[in-house]
């Protein structure tokens, strides 16, 4: 079963959504395992109800073209991202100003692995559409497990750095970031002790950073260990905390704090285009992923939504932890929300977590849990029938399947992987 550790609460109180509450309940909310939130491209650029009819209808702004052209910019300075990404398409005489301040946008950070990076960055190694990392210009790289033992691994006489792969993995960047502006590198895992490394930002990261020659702003938003005074208990008494910190990389290879949270959203950058045979299938791959993800975003939202059926309505209608063996008392809104995180971040993956709702909140998540399992039991057998028709199908059938595949990995770039075609690891995960 999954886990959450002591040291991914942070995260998982950045992700939770605190009082004021405006808006209904996002149903589509994405949550990796380890509590940080991941906003869906989809539901970013989507356009909010508060948005008017004519920028819906793509009309030809008649009353705002009247306006002096440094009012309409002062005007189109202060639209959110999803209405200026909707300027940028239906719009000719407002594209090119919107879609600068879209991609400037300092609230927003696009999310990539780090592992792709220095694999090469090849297109059918990646869900997103390649076409689009061009133009992005704030990066959030995730420093993804394993990654210090390919760049910096220990060695009997100390840490070797691989300055090769370090090379490489600046390489691959520059290929498809080519207008990248700032780089925070997200590392939500804490430094093993045998690293011996007493910096805030661990070592492999400073050497990833400090091999960088492209002139680009770069962070990293890191996993620090603190101590705090709890004055939530009967006894107070001082004890370990995790947080999350986010260090600026300044001239003489020296790091600036500068801040103790995600100043931005994470946003996923759009998918590609599933198309043919290998479309088909990873289309699954990534189905599953983001239904994953909405899995996981279930819990925050449960929380979210029993303190606002005590105190969402205006009313202070305390309430006691739903919790066994739990005798906290709540009397204002948002007290619930970090008392869950805090206490009872072990049993946020447990079968029966939806028994602590009222049995109106219960049905409705209990509905959405299930409609989640149904998608991901569609995903299972549409991939079982896949495979099947390969491993099961005559000899003619077999034939005729991997010429297919073969022949849209040698000419489709969608689907490049820097290998022979019958050598992707795209046809190996499929054929074997």
């Amino acid at each position: 079963m999954a886990t959450m550790f002591l040291e991914h609460v942070c995260d998982l109180l950045a992700t939770l959504c605190h009082p004021p509450w405006t808006g209904p309940l996002n149903w589509s909310r994405c949550m990796t395992l380890y509590g940080e939130e991941r906003v869906s491209f989809y539901l970013f650029v989507a356009l909010s109800p508060a948005v008017s009819s004519p920028v819906r209808q793509g009309t030809s702004f008649s009353l705002f073209g009247s306006l002096p052209s440094e009012l309409q910019l002062r005007v189109l300075a202060f639209c959110s991202p999803d209405c200026l990404f909707q300027l940028m398409h239906v719009s000719a005489a407002l594209r090119v100003e919107a879609s600068k301040l879209f991609w400037v946008n300092p609230d927003t950070y696009f999310v990539v692995g780090s592992h792709w990076l220095l694999q090469g960055a090849y297109a059918g190694s990646t869900f997103w559409d390649i076409a689009f990392l061009a133009h992005v210009q704030n990066i959030e790289i995730q420093y993804e497990a394993g990654m210090d033992e390919k760049i910096c691994p220990q060695t009997d006489e100390g840490t070797e750095v691989r300055h090769d792969r370090l090379s490489y993995f600046w390489e691959s960047f520059t290929k498809r970031f080519t207008n990248a502006k700032k780089v925070v590198f997200n590392q939500n895992r804490c430094t093993p002790p045998w690293r011996k490394d007493d910096e805030p930002v661990p070592h492999p990261i400073r050497a990833l950073v400090e091999s960088c020659t492209v002139d680009i702003q770069l962070y990293a938003f890191v996993l620090v260990e603190g101590t705090s005074l709890r004055k939530d208990k009967a006894e107070s008494y001082d004890t370990k905390k995790w947080q999350r910190s986010l260090y600026q990389h300044i001239l003489g290879n020296r790091w600036l704090g500068v801040g103790l949270e995600r100043p931005y959203r994470a946003v996923f950058m759009p998918a590609k285009r599933f198309n043919g045979r290998v479309g088909e299938f990873k289309w699954l791959e990534y189905d599953a992923f983001m239904v994953r993800l909405r899995e996981f975003g279930l819990w925050p939202l449960m929380v979210e939504a029993l303190d606002r059926y005590h105190f969402g309505s205006g009313e202070q209608t305390g309430f006691s932890c739903p919790a066994s063996e739990c005798n906290r008392v709540f009397s204002r809104a948002g007290e619930w929300t970090v008392h869950a995180a805090e206490e009872h971040y072990p049993e946020w993956l447990t079968g029966d977590r939806f028994s602590i709702l009222p049995e109106s909140l219960r049905v409705q998540f209990r509905e959405r849990e299930m409609e989640l399992e149904r998608r991901n039991a569609r995903i299972y057998q549409q991939a079982r029938d896949l495979r099947d028709e390969w491993r099961l199908g005559t000899e003619e059938r077999r034939r005729e399947i991997k010429r297919l595949w073969l022949e849209q990995l040698s000419h489709d770039e969608a689907w490049e992987t820097g290998t022979k075609a019958e050598e992707s690891e795209l046809w190996k995960d499929f054929g074997l």
